[in-house]
């Protein structure tokens, strides 16, 4: 579940989908990093109309107060140019998530070019820190591994998506895989990326909500949120397989 925020609505996350709506994703991927002004550390959201992307943005109703579907069923880490790090049970790199990388594995943006909803957000830090927070990612996987072992949750959310009957992980306090890695990161600058979480079961969903209405408490330690979005599908509708 979502605590309440006392914040206004963070008017630096700015929605970019009248401009956007009929292209492709790579075109948003390009003006988004230059507007922005930067491509090391920023954090993508994803969501996909495909049926795990579905199943993932249906299983985070359980944490919103009108327990609708997530815009987001995905999340990911720009580390430079379209460079990307990502936890997800099907790479569409074509990447095993291996064990001794605590299942993170590289893509491009390329790969994201057809989702319908997608957004880049932010964090105000410094090159240096940047840079810090995106090693994390791909050169010290397992620094955190008694508290962030992705892989092992990798393996909650596989058999929640194939296997009928299985509880949905939030439910039991397993984070989703693609977000623990977001917080994970950013513990290189000590910065709790979810404040309006109740425990550990973070999802993209808490991550697009403190960057939408948390910009209050991330002010209070100078690391205001910045970003751009495109919303395409906010009804949650799945697609047939080669649909786009």
């Amino acid at each position: 579940m979502l605590r309440y925020s006392p914040s206004e609505l963070n008017a630096e996350v700015k929605d970019w989908t009248e401009t956007y709506s009929h292209t492709t994703n790579a075109s948003f991927f390009k003006d988004a990093i230059a507007d922005l002004g930067g491509d090391t550390a920023l954090i993508g959201l994803v969501g996909s109309s495909d049926l795990p992307g579905v199943t993932l943005r249906r299983a985070q109703s359980v944490l919103r107060w009108d327990r609708r579907p997530s815009l987001w069923s995905h999340a990911f880490l720009l580390t430079g140019g379209e460079d990307i790090r990502e936890v997800t049970v099907h790479s569409r790199a074509g990447h095993f998530p291996e064990p001794n990388d605590n299942a993170i594995t590289s893509a491009t943006l390329a790969h994201y070019d057809h989702d319908p909803n997608v957004a880049l957000l932010q964090v105000r830090m410094t090159p240096e820190e940047a840079d810090a927070v995106a090693a994390r990612a791909t050169t010290s996987p397992n620094l955190e591994r008694l508290r962030y072992d992705l892989f092992e949750t990798l393996g909650f959310w596989q058999a929640y998506l194939w296997t009928r009957g299985t509880p949905n992980p939030l439910e039991q306090g397993v984070p989703l895989h693609s977000s623990a890695l977001i917080e994970y990161c950013f513990e290189e600058i000590q910065l709790d990326l979810t404040p309006g979480a109740n425990d550990r079961n973070s999802a993209p969903e808490h991550l697009w909500v403190g960057a939408r209405w948390w910009s209050d408490a991330f002010g209070e330690f100078d690391r205001p949120i910045t970003g751009r979005f495109v919303l395409r599908d906010i009804h949650c509708a799945v697609q047939n397989p080669g649909e786009k």
